[in-house]
This record gives structure tokens, sequence and C-alpha cells, in this order.
């Protein structure tokens, strides 16, 4: 279901229209609810500092709204990259928007990790069709970032692009291998990288990205 959507014949969104348009999808809709937003890092391009601070504004009535780094096996980001990433600064970090939280997602301690249950050889296979080799594991144990079972909603707060691994990245690619364990994280690359780019990226639908 689309909530709200805005399409500019100019091909670019002013900013008006853009918080028009999240305003119009997200406005009331989380009241009184914890909210996690998964955004990318440094690496992908949008206008995440002017998303933050609209964002931010309109989910005014959440009981709690955080922000995560969904970073793959990307390094973690020290305290003043978070803050650039969203384009704040440390003295707005201390004081309006002390009660947002900047997190990084840690894929490589278990501590931080929770099993959703594991995928198992048949599975594997039926999603790898052609593209299936022996060198793939037999079992995916499902693991996440176990802080989203903390949240009442989440929100994914970021770009499409074209991705050599899962054919674009975005939307559920935010999820795994964006806030993943290594299992999850290494099966999909493998996968990926045996179906290889021309079968993949700026593909919609692939065996690495359904």
């Amino acid at each position: 279901m689309i909530h709200a959507q805005a399409i500019a014949p100019s091909g670019v969104l002013s900013q008006e229209d853009i918080h028009q348009t999240l305003r119009q999808g997200l406005e009331g809709r989380f009241k009184g609810q914890k909210v996690l937003a998964l955004i990318p890092d440094h690496t992908r391009s949008l206008p995440l500092p002017a998303l933050f601070r609209m964002v931010v504004d309109i989910l005014h009535d959440v009981r709690q709204l955080d922000f995560m780094v969904a970073l793959g096996t990307h390094p973690p980001m020290s305290e003043d990259s978070l803050n650039s990433l969203v384009g704040i600064t440390a003295l707005e970090r201390k004081s309006i928007y002390k009660h947002i939280g900047l997190l990084n997602h840690a894929w490589d301690d278990p501590e931080t990790l929770t099993s959703l249950g594991v995928m198992e050889q048949d599975e594997i296979k039926a999603l790898a069709g052609a593209n299936w080799h022996p060198s793939l594991p037999d079992i995916v144990d499902i693991r996440i970032n176990k802080a989203v079972l903390d949240y009442d909603a989440l929100l994914i707060l970021g770009p499409t692009f074209p991705h050599e691994v899962v054919g674009l990245s975005g939307g559920a690619k935010y999820l795994f291998p964006g806030i993943s364990g290594p299992d999850m994280i290494n099966a999909t690359h493998w996968l990926g990288a045996l179906a290889q780019v021309v079968g993949t990226i700026g593909i919609k639908e692939t065996r690495c990205g359904q």
C-alpha cells in the first residue's frame, strides 16, 4: 500500500515537496510508538541531513525515535561521523536532538544479534535456482540485530541504486544484509558472486534479492 508519493516533472523534488510527501505518509501514523529508522552510511548518496530533520519533526508524537546505520560489514562510524552523517553538530546532538538515538549496527558482535530461525539446504537451493553451487552453506542462521525487536515500527530511509549483489539496493536490503549477522551476509554475497554482476546488477527480480 502506498500512503504517499511525489513525482516531479522536472525530475527533482523541492524541499517543500519532500517534506509534504513525508508528512502525508508519516504524520500521526506512529503516535505513541517506538520507531527505529534504518539509514545508510556515507557510501550511499541522498539528502540525509534534510531527511533526518524532516522525519524528526514529523514524528514528534512518537514515544521514541532512533536511527540505526544499516552498515552490513562496513566499519562502525564514530560519534562525530554519525553527527556529520545526519547533518547535526555535537551541540545539537546534546541539546535539541538529545532524545534521538544514533546507533551503529555491529554485524560481528554475537551479543547484539538474535536468531529468527534457520534456512536449510532445500530452501537455499530453491532460492539460488540455477546459481546454486555446493560452496553455498547447507544451513543459514537468520540472525538480525536484536534491537529491532524493541520497537513497534521500522522505517527504512534510504535510496535505491543498482547493486551488484541483490540487483537493486534499498528496501529489504536494509534488513538483510544491512542489520543482519555474518551467515546471511556471507551467503547472500557469495550467491551474488555466483550469479555474477551481469545477472544481478540493476535487475529488479533476482535470486539474491527476492
